[in-house]
């Protein structure tokens, strides 16, 4: 799609026109920075979440080796039972969120990151347009 710069038939309508595009490109590097933000975050939230599952895991284990322990009383045991369990719920919490934190969302990130760039190549090429055409208009 090429853009119609004959539209802009005054230096007052470039200016408008440029304003808006100016406008533009500062919503844009704005989302740039969000994402920006967004993406640190994410990183930070999954270090996060791996260091807490090797944690889980690393209780896990110790509960396993008591488990194992011959002669333990009723109330240990069940007690050791229970608190195993509760950890391999919080392990299976800890590694959805991990998948959410690694996947998708961050492919999107990567793609919202391509649109904003072109988004902002687009109106940078285009406010460059409307500068070349003003320079034709009468003053």
């Amino acid at each position: 799609m090429s853009v119609d710069y004959s539209l802009l038939t005054t230096r007052a309508l470039c200016d408008e026109a440029t304003a808006e595009i100016e406008f533009e490109l500062k919503t844009y590097t704005t989302r740039e920075a969000q994402g920006e933000l967004t993406d640190t975050r994410t990183q930070r939230t999954a270090t996060r979440t791996t260091a807490q599952l090797a944690k889980v895991n690393a209780q896990i284990a110790t509960q396993d080796i008591l488990l194992a322990t011959a002669g333990l009383d009723a109330d240990t045991l069940q007690t050791a039972t229970d608190e195993r369990a509760a950890l391999l719920v919080r392990r299976t919490s800890l590694s959805k969120s991990k998948s959410l934190t690694s996947g998708v969302a961050r492919f999107f990130i990567g793609v919202d990151t391509e649109q904003i760039a072109k988004q902002v190549e687009t109106l940078t090429t285009v406010k460059e347009g409307i500068a070349t055409h003003r320079a034709t208009l009468p003053a």
